[in-house]
């Protein structure tokens, strides 16, 4: 299942009996990342509870209610049991730098749910699949990973599942359905705890099955551009496509 905790600028954050239980559920490996300097600051790797808890006590700036946190607590879908397929990752190319357990980043990714569709194997997980073949390309484009056209594609080919995107100017995207709770955002229910403890016991949502998507499924997009792009069918079947001509060509050129 996975949890992504995220504590906006101005929150407090979650009790250590919160933070405790998210772990439990989610028991695969932890991480968290917060914006520091222009950079998004991301440390991973935390196979046990005790050692995330002090690594939130002695890394995080001494006033972390100032800025944005977030954290993920990992269920293994795609990729082994292992300190680099924790979240979170670098919006990047290189695979290495996915899976350093400390890193500094010009932006960060987590993801909860699953992804079809993606070249992945036991260590590269759908979800850094998805940071390098989607993410790292948009990035590149005006606007960066804010822009609008940027977004609309990260809303159509999120396959229902939540993610959070930070960038080192302490902007941070949210996409899919959240829970709001004390101040806070959580990708699902499971910081409540109730009866569900570790793998075994993880209750699927709709937002946790398998992604909908099947290579070759959908019909190019509007524009000549679309039938190079190799996310037209993703866009035509789940979401608004790009604006105009132009911006298709610039998406296309970017991603294939």
């Amino acid at each position: 299942m996975c949890i992504i905790v995220y504590k906006p600028e101005g929150a407090t954050m979650p009790s250590t009996d919160t933070l405790r239980r998210c772990f439990e559920e989610n028991p695969d490996g932890a991480g968290f990342m917060w914006p520091e300097r222009g950079r998004v600051q991301l440390r991973k790797g935390f196979m046990g509870w005790g050692d995330l808890e002090s690594a939130l006590s002695s890394e995080l700036p001494r006033d972390a209610r100032g800025l944005p946190v977030a954290l993920h607590f990992r269920i293994a879908t795609h990729g082994r049991v292992k300190p680099g397929c924790c979240h979170p990752f670098a919006v990047c190319k290189d695979y290495r730098a996915m899976r350093a357990e400390s890193a500094s980043a010009a932006a960060g990714f987590m993801h909860n749910g699953t992804l079809a569709g993606l070249d992945t194997s036991p260590d590269v997980s759908d979800s850094m699949a998805y940071a390098r073949n989607v993410l790292a390309p948009l990035k590149g484009m005006r606007g960066g990973l804010s822009g609008a056209a940027q977004r609309r594609i990260v809303e159509a080919t999120a396959q229902g599942s939540r993610f959070l995107l930070m960038s080192g100017d302490a902007r941070v995207l949210t996409f899919g359905r959240w829970v709001a709770d004390g101040g806070c955002l959580y990708s699902n229910e499971s910081f409540r705890g109730r009866g569900r403890t570790g793998r075994r016991g993880a209750q699927a949502s709709l937002f946790d099955a398998p992604g909908w998507l099947a290579a070759g499924a959908w019909p190019p997009g509007p524009f000549p551009a679309c039938g190079g792009c190799p996310l037209a069918g993703e866009c035509s079947d789940l979401g608004p496509w790009c604006g105009d001509a132009e911006e298709a060509e610039e998406v296309s050129g970017m991603t294939s």
